[in-house]
């Protein structure tokens, strides 16, 4: 079975399009409606839809959790999730299927700057581009477009992946999980439109939330690099610190109270996060199931 699975909020504007081009391409076209306040659920299902209702508004994270356990409750071997919003184009939904099967992967991501043609912000751009930096160290991928939330998945990867994040870090958090589940990715380049978006004005302290739960998401999976490394400068540079002072100390010179107390706090500091390093990276293995 093939689904397109479109996670919508408040999208009665949008929705029915959305579905109506949807439909040539899968077996089932399947709405979340996130607690929407407006007439979401009763246009996509008017529009053709098998409409899952959520009571309140949870979250894009929440949504897509919502559609993936869908999908393995019906054996769907091909799962094509798509915004609700009208910025992705329906029709290019057979370019990430072709890839899928041509290329036997588990996941293909429609990415937005494969190459040029993408006509974003430049703040946009660039904070996407962090992300996808950010979440690139974490997975050791090198997609392009991390944040994109056109996908298709294989039954292996709708299987394997049981997402937790509710918010919009659910991408980045899908990323960790296929690198852990050592699944497959490829990138076709997609065209998106932004005309009439509205999002812009908040995407500032989105794209903020964003980074840091992809920072959270990295440092569990490199916690050597996020919190051993940086505490071991610390304490080294308290040791200097405490030696500066008792060597001035013992030499009866001026002495500096303060920099004793610098020497303590970074001692201690740093001994924290070289303990949290040791137990992060000690239970690994535990956490390789929920990230």
């Amino acid at each position: 079975m093939k689904l397109v699975c479109i996670p919508a909020y408040n999208e009665e504007s949008y929705i029915q399009d959305v579905i109506e081009k949807s439909l040539p391409y899968a077996d089932k076209v399947i709405v979340c409606d996130d607690g929407s306040t407006d007439d979401t659920k009763n246009v996509a299902k008017q529009a053709g839809a098998v409409v899952l209702s959520h009571k309140k508004n949870q979250g894009y994270g929440a949504a897509i959790s919502t559609l993936f356990d869908y999908a393995r409750k019906e054996n769907a071997q091909i799962m094509v999730t798509i915004d609700g919003d009208s910025q992705h184009d329906p029709n290019q939904i057979p370019l990430l299927i072709d890839a899928l099967t041509t290329h036997n992967v588990d996941v293909v991501i429609g990415s937005r700057f494969l190459d040029d043609s993408t006509k974003a912000s430049g703040y946009r751009k660039t904070g996407i581009k962090i992300i996808t930096s950010a979440s690139n160290y974490g997975t050791n991928f090198k997609v392009s477009d991390s944040q994109s939330g056109f996908r298709a998945y294989s039954k292996n990867a709708i299987d394997a992946i049981h997402p937790s994040e509710q918010g919009m870090s659910v991408s980045t958090e899908i990323l960790l999980k296929i690198s852990n589940k050592g699944l497959s990715v490829a990138e076709v380049s997609i065209t998106v439109s932004y005309d009439g978006d509205t999002s812009e004005q908040h995407s500032v302290p989105h794209g903020i939330s964003v980074l840091m739960n992809t920072l959270k998401y990295v440092s569990i999976k490199h916690p050597i690099q996020f919190y051993g490394i940086p505490g071991i400068v610390l304490i080294i540079s308290g040791v200097i610190l405490g030696g500066i002072f008792l060597d001035a100390y013992l030499n009866q010179q001026i002495v500096f109270y303060g920099s004793l107390l610098a020497s303590v706090v970074l001692f201690l500091l740093g001994s924290i996060l070289s303990v949290t390093a040791v137990i992060l990276f000690s239970m690994a293995n535990l956490m390789r199931d929920r990230y």
